[in-house]
């Protein structure tokens, strides 16, 4: 009885690799993955409307706007529960996905479903330095500013009705953010509710891996190029070498 070949897939720099996931499981990703992006995108869209914007919530709008949140956290959950369901290991699964898994439960994280599901594609999968480096950099990129700009909204809701609060305005909200992930941390604003607190403790814990993982890439990058200099400057004294000797044989042949 012949064991069956393991699944492969190609990654971003054309190779064949292994893939980890079940043909059933890639199947479903592969339909799922663009409307899933763009069902992040609008419940990101519909998440800022809903705090930045008060008159919506005297003009009817937000009935609108929170059915459509729902009918987007539905298929989150959906999506969750195939893949889930049609993984070969699920443990494996669950470790790789514990973002999804708390975006069912708390709204807060759905937002950063959009960047979850840009790592199904092949753009993101490769594996070789080059393409690590550049997937960590679009990641830490776009994970900033979706961090940045979704926990100052969370901040903002959980700050503007507290009475004596110093964050009243998505300005503030937005300015604090900055200034506390970047570690500079005036104390001109603080958060005073408990949420806005929690929020901004999540906000430092980030901002610390944010800064760690951009210095590790940098440091990553500079020793790449120092290593390629010095192979290249290797190579080109081992062709001097070689031209040397080749020009002193010719000169003893003809002497």
């Amino acid at each position: 009885m012949s064991i069956p070949a393991k699944p492969t897939m190609r990654d971003a720099d054309g190779d064949i690799v292994q893939d980890s996931r079940s043909p059933k499981e890639a199947a479903w990703e592969k339909v799922s993955t663009i409307p899933l992006i763009l069902f992040s995108f609008v419940f990101l869209v519909g998440f800022s409307i809903l705090i930045l914007d008060d008159e919506v919530f005297t003009t009817g709008i937000d009935k609108y706007i929170l059915t459509t949140l729902a009918v987007i956290w539905i298929a989150f959950i959906v999506d969750y529960v195939a893949r889930f369901t049609l993984a070969n290991n699920k443990a494996v699964f669950f470790r790789r996905n514990l973002i999804d898994l708390l975006s069912v439960a708390v709204p807060f994280f759905r937002p950063f479903l959009l960047l979850m599901y840009l790592s199904r594609l092949r753009y993101f999968r490769g594996r070789k330095g080059s393409s690590v480096r550049a997937r960590l950099i679009a990641y830490a990129a776009s994970f900033a500013v979706m961090y940045i700009y979704v926990l100052s909204l969370a901040v903002y809701a959980a700050e503007r009705q507290a009475p004596k609060a110093s964050i009243t305005s998505y300005g503030d909200a937005l300015w604090w953010a900055m200034e506390t992930i970047s570690t500079v941390g005036y104390g001109d604003l603080i958060p005073i509710t408990i949420p806005g607190r929690i929020y901004a403790s999540m906000l430092m814990l980030g901002g610390m891996v944010i800064v760690g993982l951009t210095t590790a890439t940098v440091v990553s990058f500079l020793g790449e190029r120092v290593q390629t200099a010095h192979r290249a400057a290797l190579e080109q004294a081992e062709r001097s070498k070689k031209h040397q000797s080749t020009d002193q044989h010719r000169d003893d042949v003809e002497s």
